[in-house]
């Protein structure tokens, strides 16, 4: 799944735009920055949060990102509350403790709760109002201390019984305490569209990483453009894209091809939802990371998800190709680091895995990686939606 045949490009475009997304991630601000290796994970522990629990005013759910703050030892976790069904509680963001070490998981601990603000200084609303935000993914930039995070975006048509919303999804920069402070500015192949161009609903960006020297911003969106063809079924696979941005200027400097797998499990009845594609995305260098990704059927007793190591470094830079239909390029390589249904028996079932994030060092120096699931607040009811999380030991 390396090489899809679409419109050929010249082989020495290809290689030169390869070269120079390369060199735009390996440029940065620090002479050395760290790269992890991941070998391997061990499960060390599993923690569910009580369903629909209350804290600071808020309903705890719809947990889709979680990142680590080494400085202060906490983490920060978003929810996508964007319905009054779902609460009455603006988007917002938790700060939380875990308590773990290489022998066991034994609590979770929320701090804090803020919301996100507007540009203008005000909540984000819920739906059916067309500025609701789908938060996903949350990061802490280390160089201004402030916190990255993103929206997906909408795309509702209008019917019977649901107004029009057509939203572009967004990567907003906030202070500690939800304070806008500026706004990343998306390529065009990114502005939502009530006809079938751009990106579809629901499936755009699910996943954010900082790269080890901060100088660049990655996205991955969780499904294809409708431009890039069909979304995966359980014998078709799909393409989405992953977006590097300059995090000093907040535009795009590269983009690649990541395959998405083919739908790991038929639907009940046949013809029910289905969907597969990545959740999270989680720098090991600057040019290697780590992607979440999840498939869901309908009828089906939770969630499969598999977690992979990419790397883009021989990948061909798509940026500037408006559509991948036609085109030839080389996706991102892809290796299989963990198959969740392994441990599926031993943590009580996998729910929504949507975040990821490197904890602190164990006592024995390897690291720790931290995975959280959203629960889909009221939307569903199965045995399997519920607030987890999970903690790993990184085997290099």
């Amino acid at each position: 799944m390396t090489t899809t045949p679409f419109r050929k490009i010249a082989a020495c475009a290809a290689v030169l735009a390869t070269a120079v997304a390369s060199a735009c991630l390996s440029s940065c601000g620090n002479d050395s920055p760290e790269e992890i290796t991941v070998g391997s994970l061990r499960l060390i522990g599993s923690q569910v949060l009580p369903r629909r629990g209350e804290f600071g005013g808020t309903v705890v759910g719809g947990l889709s990102g979680i990142d680590y703050d080494e400085k202060s030892g906490t983490y920060v976790l978003i929810s996508d509350d964007r319905t009054v069904g779902d609460s009455s509680a603006a988007p917002r963001m938790y700060t939380a403790r875990l308590s773990f070490d290489a022998n066991s998981f034994t609590g979770v601990q929320l701090l804090s709760t803020f919301s996100m603000r507007q540009p203008d200084g005000s909540l984000y609303p819920k739906v059916p109002d067309p500025r609701v935000a789908d938060p996903e993914s949350v990061r802490f930039d280390r160089a201004s201390g402030n916190l990255l995070w993103t929206g997906e975006g909408d795309r509702a048509l209008a019917n019977a019984t649901t107004t029009e919303r057509i939203i572009n999804p967004f990567i907003r920069e906030v202070k500690p305490d939800g304070t806008h402070v500026r706004e990343y500015t998306l390529p065009s192949m990114f502005r939502m569209s009530s006809s079938p161009i751009g990106p579809r609903g629901n499936l755009a960006f699910e996943g954010l990483s900082f790269t080890p020297s901060n100088a660049s911003a990655v996205v991955i969106a969780e499904g294809p453009l409708f431009d890039d063809g069909p979304t995966p079924t359980l014998t078709n696979p799909a393409v989405s894209r992953i977006t590097v941005f300059d995090r000093a200027s907040g535009t795009a400097s590269a983009q690649y091809a990541y395959p998405i797998e083919r739908v790991q499990v038929a639907p009940v009845p046949a013809d029910a939802f289905t969907v597969n594609g990545p959740t999270e995305i989680l720098a090991l260098s600057e040019t290697r990371f780590l992607v979440l990704e999840r498939s869901f059927s309908v009828g089906v007793l939770g969630n499969q998800v598999r977690l992979y190591e990419i790397d883009v470094s021989k990948a061909t830079n798509i940026l500037n190709l408006a559509s991948l239909n036609g085109a030839t390029f080389t996706a991102v390589n892809k290796r299989l680091v963990l198959d969740f249904e392994t441990i599926k028996s031993r943590v009580g079932g996998i729910a929504n895995l949507e975040g990821i994030t490197f904890g602190p060092r164990l006592a024995n120096g390897n690291r720790s990686l931290v995975v959280v699931a959203d629960d889909n607040f009221p939307s569903a009811d199965s045995a399997t939606d519920f607030n987890q999380v999970l903690v790993f030991e990184v085997i290099p």
